[in-house]
């Protein structure tokens, strides 16, 4: 059985797959692999990584149908459970290669995380229903679930009385469903009271902290995406809001400018979806326009 786990960051899904395959292999034992597919993009990468984990020797030869015929041996009678995280990096085509290839291997099953299930219907028909994956949605943590992590965290890791319920709530809030922003904040505002020597966490201690976790998602994101992407991010935030069909047309001529292949016009809404799941964008209908998008960056 294939699972597609998807929904928005810092919901979750990485923290799931991981801890199953430490259950899968500690109690048992049957082989998982986990493999960043932001690292791990083409097919002959993953590969590499599966016969790298499983120490799989005579696979050294640099062909991937090698490598891929010396798996295949190796996995005939063994189980093998693999999650590829960011499943949505690789570019489409490389996608549908790395699946089919994994898909037809036999003993596997796959894992594959994505911050939208919009990935999964991308893929080639035949890859989909060779994958035939149960779809796992991942909800945004609620405020009391953030705060009952948070406890857990701050009577490990905190002096008592330095902070309370009411400080876990207000960063849960501000946190808006995403457990890594609100751990962050957490870790900051301590930081921030410690240094200006208060005995409590305060409010400003907060909303510094929260800022500074923001904005340090935001470059992370970044960082992690594709020069095109960054482009089109950079076209979307020097404008309060631009229409889709202007985007592309200043995407094409920066592009031009910088000596960049764009991408074509049929993975556009691909590149854009991606800024949208990992909440660095907005897009609506345009209100007097027709049935057109307009795009706003997310503050």
């Amino acid at each position: 059985m294939n699972a597609w786990l998807y929904g928005p960051p810092g919901a979750g899904k990485t923290a799931t797959g991981r801890f199953m395959l430490r259950q899968l292999t500690q109690i048992y034992k049957v082989y998982g692999i986990y493999v960043n597919c932001w690292e791990r993009n083409t097919l002959y990468s993953v590969i590499e990584k599966i016969i790298t984990d499983l120490r799989i020797l005579g696979a050294e030869k640099p062909d991937t149908s090698f490598k891929i015929e010396r798996l295949q041996r190796f996995l005939k009678d063994t189980p093998l459970v693999l999650v590829l995280d960011e499943i949505d990096h690789p570019a489409h085509k490389e996608r549908n290669s790395i699946l089919y290839n994994l898909c037809t291997l036999g003993n596997v099953g796959l894992v594959c995380i994505c911050n939208s299930r919009s990935f999964l219907y991308d893929l080639d028909e035949r890859i989909k229903s060779r994958l035939n994956s149960t779809q796992i949605e991942f909800q945004p943590y609620s405020v009391s679930d953030l705060c009952y992590i948070l406890s857990l965290r701050a009577e490990t890791a905190l002096v008592p009385r330095t902070w309370d319920k009411n400080l876990l709530e207000t960063i849960s809030e501000m946190a808006d469903g995403d457990a890594r922003i609100a751990i962050q904040t957490l870790k900051n505002a301590a930081y921030y009271a410690e240094k200006s020597n208060r005995l409590k966490i305060l409010p400003e201690h907060i909303e510094k902290a929260w800022k500074d976790a923001s904005a340090i998602k935001r470059t992370y994101l970044l960082n992690k995406l594709t020069a095109d992407h960054k482009i089109l991010f950079e076209i979307i935030k020097s404008r309060k809001e631009i229409l889709s069909s202007k985007l592309w047309e200043i995407y094409l001529s920066v592009a031009k400018k910088k000596g960049i292949q764009p991408i074509a016009l049929r993975t556009y809404s691909e590149y854009i979806n991606k800024l949208r799941d990992l909440v660095l964008i907005k897009a609506e209908r345009a209100r007097v326009r027709g049935r057109v998008r307009v795009f706003r960056v997310v503050e």
